[in-house]
Formats: structure tokens, C-alpha cells, sequence
């Protein structure tokens, strides 16, 4: 479902934000639910929000949030939610990593092509949306692990295209580094 479909369903009859009792997880008599927050909904019914959350390509989270809920406040009381932040916390490294992997694969096509797109698609393969985070010091442990986790899935995402492509990294040894 896209805003502004199920407007009169987003608040509860006393004007606030509903939040819990918007997906199926926590399913409340007096609410129907509107979204599940699984890959798939196990009925087969509902949409999913995740679905819409990656498909929406929006790391900003704004256009997202204007989608689903016509309202960044919304949004932000949904995602501030203790049961489902759980649910929701791993959404933006998938999301990075779809950007990322989108990225790569149109280096690649641009490598085979030689069309002039391969600065936007280095600027999405490098997540150079994000602020200069690496340019502000030693990054922190936190940071290091979100990297790898996002290297190792991108690595197993990608490495079957570039194989198929034929192509290879090389990599440099310090014998090499002189020649």
C-alpha cells in the first residue's frame, strides 16, 4: 500500500501516529494490520514494508517515509518503536548493500559498454551518499564491523556476476608495486 490509500487508517481515533498495531507482528483486535514487516507476509496478504523500504532505493529514508506514511514524523515514531526497532534495525545495510551492489554491477556493464555512466555508478558503489565519514579520523569499532558485514555480503552478491563477466581482481604485491 502507498500513502495516501490508507491515510484514514495511519492515526487512531484519538489523532496519534499508529505504530505496533500498523503490522501484522503485533497484530491488536481493534486495528486491522496494513503492512507485515517480513520479506513476505505469511498469509499472503499484506504488502510488505520492507519490500517497499529497499525497492524505494532511498537511503535518505525520506522519500521512503513519504510513501508509506505521507509523513517524516511518522516515520521517525515508528522507527523510535522498542518492538520494531528489531525488525527494522539491519534495513538500511540491506538497503546499502542493494545500492551498492546496483553500483557495481553498472561499473561492470560500463567496463563491457563504455558508456558514461560509470562516476554515478562509482558514487553508488562507494556509498558516497553518506557524509565524509571516513575522512573524520579512526573510524569506530561499530563502523568497522558494519563495513565487513557490508564487504562479505557484497562480495558473495557480486563475485558470481564479475566471474560470469570474466572479470577478475588483481591484486598488487610489492614486487609488482615497482615494475
Amino acid at each position: 500500500m502507498i500513502y495516501p490509500e490508507h491515510k484514514k487508517v495511519l492515526k487512531e481515533s484519538q489523532g496519534r501516529f499508529r505504530t505496533v498495531s500498523l503490522f501484522r507482528e503485533f497484530y491488536l483486535k481493534d486495528y486491522e494490520p496494513l503492512w507485515t514487516l517480513k520479506d513476505e507476509d505469511p498469509q499472503g496478504i499484506l504488502p510488505s514494508l520492507k519490500k517497499l523500504y529497499i525497492q524505494s532505493e532511498d537511503p535518505t529514508e525520506y522519500e521512503f517515509a513519504m510513501q508509506a506514511f505521507g509523513s517524516w514524523q511518522h516515520w521517525l515514531k515508528i522507527k523510535a518503536s522498542p518492538q520494531i526497532k528489531p525488525f527494522i534495525e539491519d534495513w538500511p545495510i540491506e538497503l546499502e548493500i542493494a545500492l551498492r551492489s546496483k553500483g557495481i554491477r553498472l561499473v561492470a556493464q560500463e567496463a563491457l559498454e563504455g558508456k558514461s555512466k560509470f562516476n554515478a555508478a562509482k558514487f553508488l558503489a562507494e556509498g558516497q551518499w553518506k557524509k565524509s565519514e571516513s575522512r573524520r579520523g579512526r573510524p569506530s569499532k561499530e563502523e568497522v564491523q558494519r563495513e565487513l558485514k557490508i564487504a562479505a555480503k557484497l562480495d558473495a552478491e557480486i563475485g558470481a556476476d564479475a566471474e560470469r563477466l570474466g572479470l577478475t581482481l588483481v591484486q598488487g604485491s610489492k614486487d609488482n608495486a615497482s615494475a
